[in-house]
């Protein structure tokens, strides 16, 4: 982890929107953007899928709690 950060934001925001994101709204949203990103580095070696969608819906499945699971 530890890619995540306002510098990485703002250039993802300026190439893939052709926009100029202020130096604090980078920060902030690297902030709120690391724990999901952390938690997908948790389970990625659990993911099992070969790019198509309905393999990676069905990776997600067996990786959600069943019923009465918290």
């Amino acid at each position: 982890m530890g890619g995540i950060t306002g510098d990485f934001v703002g250039r993802l925001a300026a190439v893939w929107h052709r926009f100029t994101l202020p130096k604090s709204d980078g920060e902030s949203l690297a902030e709120m953007l690391a724990p999901m990103d952390a938690a997908g580095e948790r389970v990625a070696s659990q993911v099992d899928f070969d790019m198509e969608p309905s393999d990676f819906e069905g990776s997600l499945s067996l990786l959600a709690p069943k019923r009465g699971e918290k």
